[in-house]
C-alpha cells in the first residue's frame, strides 16, 4: 500500500520489473555461492585448521551475522534515500573480494574475519533489493516477486552445493592446486577463490542494465527521500508490535532450522552414512534448487492469493502452515540409515520450511510506510541473521560437542534443535494474527 498523501509515476512495465528481479536473483544466486561453500568444506578446515565442530559454526554463521549486525541498519536506512543500485554494487565487489580471501586465511580468526565481510552481500543486497521492487510492481502483486528474489538464495544455496561438489571432486584429485597469481593452494583454499570470480562478472550486469527505479512522490509537506526519525520507526513497530513479533521474531526463528540443516547436513551424511563430499553435494543441492526454491515462491504465490481472496492474514497463515508440516520431517530424515530415504525425506522438510520465507517477509513491504520499507526489512533481516544464521548452526554444533558428545551424534543434534525452533517459532507467528488484524482494522476506518 502507498502511504496516504502519495502520489507516483505510472508503474513500469511488467516486463522491465522482472527482467530486474531475474537480475537480483542472479546476484542473490552468486552471493550464496560464496557464502554457503563452506559447508562442503567442514571436514577439511577442521583438519587443517585443527577446529572444533563449535568453532566451524561460528564461521558459518556467527562471522557472518556479525557483520551484518553493525551495518544493516546503517545500510537499509541508506536504502530508502540513496542510489540502491550502486548500493548493490558496491556490496557485490566487497563481498567478491572477502569470499576470495576466505581462501588465503591460514588461521581460525583470518577466516573468521574474511567471513565477516562476505556479510556485506546480504546486508546491501536485500534491503535495496526490496525496495526496488516495491516501487517495480504494485502492492497487491509484490509478494509472488519478493518470493521469487528471496527463493534465488535457496537456488543459490543448491548451485553452491551442485557447483561446489563438482570443484571440489576436480580439485580432490590434485594433492594441490596451482592458481595464476596467487601460487599453490590447498584444494579447499582453491574453492574459495574460483567461487568468488563471478561475482565480478554479475556486478558489471547489474551496472549496465539495471535503472534507479523512481520512488513515490509524496504530496505532503515530508518528501519520501527524507529519513524518517527513528523515533517514528519505533512508534509504527510499537503500534503494531504483535505483528513484528511475528515476523521479525518468528520468521527468524524458523529461518534458523533451515541453517541448521544447511551447516550440518552435509556432515551428516559424510560422518554417518558414509556419502563423500561431491555425492551429498549433488544431491542436496538438487533439493535446494527445487524444493527450497519451489517452497519459497509457494509460499509468497499462496500468501498473494489468500490476500487476494481478502484473507488479510494469508501471510501469516502460510507461514504457520510452514512450520507444522516441515516438523514430521525434521524429525524422520536424521533417523533413518538408508541415505536414499534420508533424501526423500529432507526434501519435504525443505520445501515445506522454506515457505515461510516466501510469505513472511514478503508482508513487510505491504504494511509499511513506503520511507521506513529499506530500514524495516534490514532490521528483519538483522535479527533474521543473527537468530537464524548465527544460532542456527551454533544450536546444533552446541547439541553435539555438548549434550551428545561425539561429533558422529550430530544425527541426533539435526533432530532436536530444528524440532525444538519449530515449535518455538509457531507459537511467536501465533502472536500476529490479532495485531494484523486490528492493524488492518485500522487501516479500514482511515
Amino acid at each position: 500500500m502507498n502511504e496516504p498523501g502519495t502520489d507516483r509515476q505510472p508503474w513500469p512495465s511488467a516486463a522491465y520489473g522482472w527482467y530486474v528481479v531475474a537480475i537480483l536473483c542472479l546476484c542473490n544466486m552468486i552471493a550464496f555461492v560464496d557464502r554457503q561453500i563452506i559447508n562442503l568444506l567442514v571436514e577439511d578446515i577442521k583438519v587443517d585448521l585443527a577446529i572444533t565442530d563449535t568453532e566451524i559454526s561460528l564461521l558459518q554463521g556467527l562471522a557472518f551475522a556479525l557483520f551484518y549486525a553493525v551495518t544493516a541498519v546503517p545500510l537499509g536506512r541508506l536504502a530508502d534515500t540513496a542510489n540502491r543500485r550502486w548500493i548493490i554494487s558496491i556490496g557485490i565487489l566487497i563481498w567478491t573480494v572477502a569470499a576470495a580471501a576466505c581462501g588465503l586465511a591460514r588461521s581460525f580468526w583470518q577466516l573468521f574475519v574474511a567471513r565477516m565481510f562476505v556479510g556485506v552481500g546480504e546486508a546491501t543486497l536485500t534491503p535495496s533489493g526490496f525496495s526496488m521492487l516495491a516501487d517495480l510492481f504494485k502492492p497487491e502483486r509484490v509478494s509472488l516477486p519478493i518470493s521469487v528474489f528471496t527463493g534465488s538464495t535457496f537456488f543459490g544455496s543448491g548451485v553452491a552445493l551442485l557447483a561446489g561438489g563438482f570443484v571440489i571432486a576436480m580439485l580432490d584429485k590434485q594433492d594441490v592446486v596451482s592458481l595464476p597469481l596467487i601460487g599453490v593452494m590447498q584444494p579447499w583454499e582453491a574453492a574459495f577463490v574460483i567461487a568468488a570470480l563471478p561475482g565480478i562478472f554479475v556486478v558489471l550486469i547489474f551496472l549496465l542494465t539495471i535503472k534507479e527505479p523512481a520512488r513515490p512522490q509524496s504530496s505532503s509537506a515530508l518528501p519520501l527521500t527524507e529519513k524518517p526519525p527513528l523515533t517514528e520507526v519505533f512508534a509504527f513497530v510499537a503500534r503494531n508490535a504483535g505483528v513484528f513479533a511475528a515476523v521479525f521474531g518468528g520468521v527468524s526463528v524458523l529461518a534458523a532450522v533451515q541453517f541448521c540443516l544447511g551447516a550440518w547436513v552435509p556432515a551428516h551424511f559424510m560422518r554417518n552414512l558414509g556419502w563423500t563430499a561431491p555425492e551429498i553435494g549433488y544431491a542436496y543441492g538438487l533439493i535446494f534448487l527445487f524444493c527450497g526454491t519451489g517452497g519459497v515462491i509457494a509460499g509468497g504465490f499462496i500468501a498473494d492469493q489468500l490476500q487476494t481472496r481478502g484473507l488479510r492474514d494469508g501471510h501469516l497463515r502460510t507461514v504457520m502452515f510452514s512450520a507444522i508440516a516441515t516438523l514430521p520431517f525434521v524429525l524422520a530424515f536424521p533417523a533413518v540409515d538408508d541415505g536414499r530415504i534420508a533424501i526423500a525425506l529432507l526434501a519435504p522438510a525443505v520445501f515445506f520450511g522454506t515457505m515461510a520465507f516466501g510469505a513472511g517477509p514478503a508482508l513487510i513491504p505491504v504494511i509499511c510506510p513506503a520511507r521506513m520499507r529499506g530500514l524495516l526489512v534490514a532490521v528483519y533481516l538483522l535479527i533474521a541473521n543473527i537468530v537464524g544464521q548465527a544460532g542456527g548452526p551454533l544450536i546444533v554444533a552446541l547439541f553435539t560437542d555438548k549434550v551428545f558428545g561425539s561429533p558422529e551424534l550430530v544425527r541426533y543434534s539435526l533432530m532436536a534443535a530444528p524440532a525444538l525452533l519449530l515449535v518455538s517459532g509457531a507459537i511467536l507467528v501465533k502472536l500476529g494474527f490479532r495485531g494484523l488484524r486490528a492493524m488492518n482494522t485500522l487501516q479500514t476506518e482511515s
